[in-house]
């Protein structure tokens, strides 16, 4: 029987005996995808297919159709990916699994007890040479799709590669660097400068704790960052940082190890942002919060001080309510001047005066009056702290006025004049304040508990005590007059102590 024909008959056990010896000598783990695997059967088929024609189209034809299929399969993926990482394993596997399908064929066509003459010397010949032949075209095949698995990897680095460069070219508030394992900068891209000042030029081969603060460096925070980094993987960087400036940026940030083929720390990457602003806004905002707890506490303060003093002066719970309303409202109206500030703004004298008098109604919409006169440079700003308490003593007066004094008079015959000036007191800016009320029917203000109310209670004695104010208070002949001295905000311009 020719060799081809007992190919055909056989190959299912030819099969068998070829999977039993081909797997006793497989790596372990490899598994039969590294060499011929499924293939073996179309690769034994195409050689006997040829031998039957001597080189016919149609057995070079299924050897190239096995061929193109272990291009595609998984088999070449898995020879590629042993290439890939610097071995021979699947050309070695497939060497083998060719000299074992060699081997099984020609060991169980001999044992057909077939006579040996010329022509069983010639199909032996004509086996071993197809089967080399078919080895040779498989061998190709790896080879080719390994070169193209390998050129399309190489243009996927590339991309990635200048798409990595995009990044660390155009991301310019962050820093981005690589260090040596013993921290020495390595690379130094377009955001690491423009966070930190070093150009490339001065920062590579300099360590990277010139980029931490003093007070880091003499902490050793850059050694500890880099053994926990080496240690867990990853250290956080959130810290303010050094500039060449001088200056120092708040980064927002994290080192990672970087980790060679061998297991072992090469390097370190550096990577953070710039987040200077929103540290100082959320700095502010804390200083605002704490601001806001304060002012909190004072007002609460002051509404159960107004509230006190105006039930002890009160005769019944109609005027209290009356009374306490009031002051209530001046205290509204102090908080709403207050709510329009940004941050680092003051009050004004002048505006929380025409506030006041315009909610008394002493003034018009145009903030005029025929029986007030306003005399006095704007732009004189009050300290913060003061304006609740300095608000309520001015409340007090307007109310006394409109009440009994020089607002409360028939036929418009009192006038309130209110003059301001600024000035220096121990070189520090100070408000100089005359109320003068005139024209008035000291008869019927006499009615009024001036003497002991609260209104004269607090210029006489809170401004004083909480303000260090200079006060005077007195009852003239045709009306009040009271003077107060108070110091005021350093935001208050130097041109403006020019006025007095």
């Amino acid at each position: 029987m020719k060799l081809s024909r007992f190919i055909q008959e056989n190959v299912r056990e030819l099969l068998s005996e070829w999977n039993a010896i081909s797997s006793s000598y497989a790596p372990a783990g490899s598994g039969a995808s590294l060499g011929l695997g499924r293939h073996a059967e179309q690769i034994l088929r195409a050689i006997a297919v040829d031998m039957e024609t001597e080189s016919s189209p149609t057995g070079q034809q299924a050897r190239e159709r096995a061929r193109g299929d272990i291009a595609e399969s998984g088999s070449a993926a898995a020879f590629y990916g042993a290439v890939r990482h610097g071995d021979d394993l699947s050309v070695s596997q497939l060497a083998a699994d060719y000299r074992a399908l060699r081997a099984t064929v020609l060991k169980a066509w001999l044992k057909t007890g077939e006579p040996r003459d010329a022509e069983r010397s010639q199909q032996l010949l004509r086996f071993n040479e197809t089967l080399d032949q078919a080895f040779g075209e498989s061998l190709a095949a790896y080879d080719a799709q390994a070169r193209r698995q390998r050129a399309k990897s190489q243009a996927a680095l590339r991309e990635s590669e200048a798409r990595y460069r995009g990044i660390v070219t155009t991301a310019l508030d962050y820093a981005i660097f690589t260090t040596d394992a013993a921290g020495i900068i390595e690379s130094w891209p377009p955001g690491a400068e423009a966070v930190f000042g070093w150009t490339p030029e001065e920062a590579i081969g300099q360590h990277a704790e010139i980029t931490f603060t003093e007070e880091d460096r003499a902490a050793g925070v850059p050694a500890e960052e880099m053994r926990v980094a080496q240690a867990e993987g990853v250290a956080p960087d959130v810290r303010w940082h050094a500039c060449r400036d001088g200056n120092r940026v708040f980064i927002d940030g994290a080192t990672r190890p970087l980790i060679d083929p061998f297991g072992n720390t090469s390097g370190f990457l550096k990577v953070g942002r710039d987040s200077t602003e929103r540290k100082h806004w959320d700095e502010r905002q804390q200083v605002l919060l704490r601001e806001l707890q304060h002012r909190t506490r004072n007002l609460m303060a002051v509404v159960l001080t107004i509230f006190d003093k105006t039930r002890r002066t009160s005769p019944d719970i109609h005027a209290l309510a009356k009374s306490y309303t009031s002051r209530l409202g001046a205290l509204a109206r102090v908080q709403g001047l207050l709510s329009q500030l940004q941050e680092g703004d003051r009050i004004a004298f002048d505006a929380l005066v025409r506030a006041e008098l315009s909610a008394m109604g002493a003034l018009d919409d145009a903030g005029n009056s025929e029986r007030v006169e306003l005399s006095g440079p704007s732009g004189v700003y009050l300290r913060s702290g003061t304006v609740q308490t300095f608000a309520l003593a001015l409340h007090e007066l307007a109310t006394n006025a409109l009440k009994y004094g020089a607002l409360a008079q028939e036929q418009e015959q009192g006038r309130l004049s209110l003059r301001w000036r600024a000035m220096r007191r121990d070189g520090h800016p100070s408000l100089h304040i005359e109320w003068t009320e005139s024209c008035v029917d000291m008869t019927r203000a006499a009615a009024a508990p001036q003497g002991s109310g609260y209104g004269r209670e607090l210029i006489e004695y809170a401004l004083p005590y909480q303000l260090d104010a200079r006060t005077s208070y007195e009852l003239g002949p045709d009306g009040v007059r009271c003077t107060i001295e108070v110091p005021v905000s350093d935001a208050t311009s130097p041109d403006v102590m020019t006025h007095g």
